[in-house]
């Protein structure tokens, strides 16, 4: 099924599959978000403890250095190695989401697990450009892929809960 999928996704224009992979990536974050807000549930403290940086200094980072610097190292480098090894594309693309996402246990316990399908978006995007040997057009797409991602998380989910809270009064408490 993957196999297929991802044949039909190589099919498909630059800006259909950014389109994808950025819905791809906010989906199980989005779903939480949603859940949360009806439900007022307490328990998801994980979503609140990863979309609102502590200070200034780890937000600039997560915005404008960590897309740039972590493509380089996950994607470009890890998708080049295990090309290299002739590692099936499905593979490459699973070792390198799940690389990624392991590698952001230092956000909590539950990180890598919400991490996993927007890194999964992020290897797949660039595995295609890589593929067709356009790697600098991987790097920047998946860079600003990247930063879309991190920049929902950031900006646009903590707004979307001020402007509940001023508006409509619906307390969502997200530290």
């Amino acid at each position: 099924m993957l196999e297929t999928t991802y044949e039909k996704t190589k099919k498909w224009g630059a800006g259909s599959r950014f389109i994808l992979f950025y819905l791809l990536s906010i989906s199980l974050v989005s779903f939480l978000f949603l859940y949360k807000l009806y439900y007022s549930a307490d328990f998801i403290e994980t979503l609140e403890n990863y979309t609102i940086r502590a200070n200034l200094e780890e937000f600039l980072s997560s915005l404008f250095f960590a897309p740039w610097f972590e493509t380089l190292l996950y994607n470009v480098f890890l998708t080049s190695v295990f090309y290299y090894i002739k590692s099936r594309p499905i593979n490459t693309i699973f070792a390198v989401s799940l690389i990624f996402s392991i590698s952001h246990y230092q956000n909590g316990i539950l990180a890598p697990m919400l991490i996993f399908l927007p890194a999964l978006a992020f290897s797949w995007n660039y595995y295609l450009y890589h593929e067709k040997r356009l790697y600098v057009w991987g790097f920047l797409s998946t860079s600003i892929l990247h930063f879309a991602y991190n920049f929902t998380l950031c900006v646009v989910i903590p707004l979307i809960c001020i402007v509940l809270n001023i508006y409509y009064g619906v307390d969502i408490n997200i530290k």
